[in-house]
């Protein structure tokens, strides 16, 4: 059966971006369109690919390597489960991806609004199978036919030929095509895409998956961010080196603005996502498609984590001035107390003297 064969690859930019002009309220830039090496599979596949680069505002690049395919259904499969053993040319794809990253980050930041610290330099593989419009005739058939091996795409589960009928059972596929004739099986592994609309839901899945790296790379973040607050209150100065405070304050209250600044930066991320993908809030059918995909991307449930991760860090640095501030104060006064009672005891002795 032919097919088109989408391979993306998000990754994270460390950047968040501001487009301008005409393209001021959009989320995503196209940055390129080419002709690359051929791409092969096992000695199986040789086949000219199109390399699409795209860049979105909430800082996320989006590779995407698309060449058309005719094959069974048993090969689509072995390809989507061994995306990763894809060669570009003379390299492996996620080796030959790597050799241009940097400079498409380089190619970013001219639209950069922020810049963070750190970046998540992981990289991932998504397969998604466009089959040809109308080469399904009756969708839940060919779902029937084929099931163990859709499964096998979606799910990138390299044994799908020996699952139980427990996993299938309690794991269904769900079509959401709105036509008989229409399939679309996404998981959280791979798609596999049989509609007029197909264009349409690929922007979807592309939107939803490079969120889902975005919140990834403000998990990595944070995590940084909370070692580092962790490591400040392990190292707070005790009240009897209260020389050493307000360096120590200043210090963190530098570094509790830079936090306010990238928290600031996220926040607006992640809300301009949700509030742009209103735009599909009309059509139910992919109104229904994009919360079933964000469902299988646990985008809700990574966006708390975040915004959890952000409160404690925040909590972190809030404490550390305070724990500062109430100890120098406490330290001040012990130290003008002392003063005092020598100036007490001083006062004693010289009056103590002066009666002898």
């Amino acid at each position: 059966m032919k097919a088109d064969v989408s391979i993306l690859i998000p990754f994270d930019l460390g950047l968040e971006l501001e487009f301008g002009g005409e393209e001021a309220n959009r989320i995503v830039k196209e940055i390129s369109t080419r002709t690359t090496h051929l791409v092969s599979f096992k000695d199986k596949l040789s086949a000219k690919a199109q390399v699409v680069t795209q860049i979105y505002k909430f800082g996320v690049g989006l590779i995407e390597v698309s060449f058309p395919i005719e094959a069974e259904m048993a090969f689509l499969t072995s390809l989507a489960i061994e995306v990763r053993s894809i060669n570009v040319g003379s390299l492996v794809i996620l080796a030959w991806v790597k050799t241009f990253v940097n400079s498409l980050i380089e190619q970013a930041k001219q639209f950069a609004s922020y810049q963070y610290v750190y970046r998540l330099e992981e990289l991932d593989l998504f397969p998604i199978f466009s089959l040809e419009p109308g080469i399904v005739k009756d969708a839940e058939a060919f779902i029937e036919q084929h099931y163990k091996r859709l499964y096998g795409i979606v799910s990138g589960e390299p044994n799908y030929d020996s699952l139980s009928p427990f996993v299938l059972q309690n794991e269904k596929l769900i079509n959401f095509g709105y036509y008989e004739n229409e399939l679309i099986l996404i998981k959280r592994f791979g798609a596999v895409v049989s509609s007029y609309e197909s264009q349409v839901i690929l922007n979807i899945i592309r939107l939803v998956y490079a969120l889902y790296w975005n919140l990834r790379s403000y998990n990595f973040l944070l995590d940084r961010e909370l070692d580092k607050a962790q490591t400040i209150l392990a190292h707070l100065p005790p009240w009897y080196k209260f020389w050493m405070m307000p360096q120590r304050y200043q210090k963190f209250s530098e570094e509790g603005m830079n936090f306010v600044q990238d928290k600031l930066s996220i926040v607006e991320s992640i809300y301009s996502v949700f509030a742009n993908v209103n735009q599909i809030a009309s059509d139910w059918h992919l109104r229904t498609i994009y919360k079933y995909v964000e469902k299988e991307f646990d985008i809700d449930d990574i966006a708390s984590a975040v915004r959890v991760k952000l409160d404690r860090v925040e909590q972190s640095y809030n404490s550390a001035r305070e724990f500062i501030s109430t100890n120098f104060f406490i330290a001040v006064e012990i130290v003008l107390i002392l003063s005092l009672l020598w100036m007490i005891l001083d006062t004693a002795l010289l009056y103590v003297i002066s009666q002898k």
